[in-house]
């Protein structure tokens, strides 16, 4: 029988429970090592992919309307790569923790790769008939104004300006030039075919509002306020809102519908992304 004692010191060493503690702990500690090695030579890998070089060229084909040469794909992989090497040291320092527009430009990414996962799916005829019932404000061409207007500035003419207006309209009914009537104007006095909401861009919405309701007349009509002064119009034609024929709104009618498909599509699954987090707001009852 063997005694302890005549063991040499190392095996007794190798006895100890401590002893088989921290060598475990050693253990541990060098795969971890390993892997964590692993993980950093990962981490330290910029991968410029044949995907990422074809839409390279598709953006810069995009923005400049010519196929990038080697130079210009060098440049661009260049300030790739000088980006992402950035961006992972600033990751790495955790420059990004409670940065809000690093938050939201990573929510932005996120909801652009949520939208490329989507597959555009081909509506019927049903369907896009459906679309165009549900929203003819869509497809129907806005009220036109062809018209002309002579303006009277209330800066200079003072009160004057309505009764001056008035007293030109007369005139303009026997002849007279409207081209020598009224003030100097610092936009157009001739408009052909501008739509109400661009006439109540330019002169406001009260004097959109009166042309839209006159009638097109070979006669001066007024006088009209606007939100620059007032005017007299002569309007050579008023052409009302039509309601694009289904078959001439086709292409615009799939691609609205595909457009609102597709958001939906994306908020649902941004919902679905966001329910897999519970939230705590400090300070608020959950219940």
């Amino acid at each position: 029988m063997t005694d302890d004692n005549s063991q040499s010191p190392g095996l007794r060493l190798l006895r100890e429970p401590l002893v088989h503690f921290v060598l475990a702990a050693l253990a541990v500690f060098a795969a971890w090592s390993f892997t964590s090695a692993l993980r950093e030579d990962a981490d330290r890998t910029i991968h410029v992919t044949q995907s990422d070089l074809e839409r390279f060229a598709a953006l810069y084909a995009a923005e400049s309307g010519a196929l990038p040469g080697d130079a210009d794909m060098l440049a661009i992989v260049n300030d790739y790569v000088r980006d992402e090497a950035l961006a992972r040291e600033a990751r790495r320092l955790g420059l990004d923790a409670g940065d809000t527009i690093v938050t939201r430009r990573l929510a932005q990414k996120m909801t652009f790769m949520v939208s490329d996962l989507k597959e555009d799916s081909e509506p019927d005829e049903k369907t896009l008939r459906a679309w165009y019932d549900a929203h003819p404000d869509r497809f129907t061409e806005p009220q036109k104004i062809t018209f002309t207007q002579v303006y009277f500035s209330e800066d200079v003419r003072g009160a004057n300006a309505v009764a001056d207006a008035q007293a030109a309209l007369g005139a303009l009914a026997n002849g007279s030039d409207w081209r020598q009537t009224g003030d100097p104007f610092m936009l157009q006095r001739a408009y052909g075919d501008l739509p109400v909401r661009e006439i109540a861009r330019l002169f406001g919405v009260e004097f959109a509002r009166a042309l839209a309701d006159m009638p097109a007349s070979e006669s001066w009509q007024g006088p009209v306020r606007s939100a620059l002064g007032v005017h007299l119009v002569n309007i050579s034609q008023n052409t009302p809102a039509q309601l694009t024929p289904f078959d001439e709104a086709r292409a615009a009618v799939t691609a609205d519908w595909r457009d609102e498909t597709r958001r939906s599509e994306n908020e649902a699954a941004i919902r679905e992304i966001v329910g897999r987090y519970k939230v705590e707001i400090e300070g608020v009852d959950a219940n």
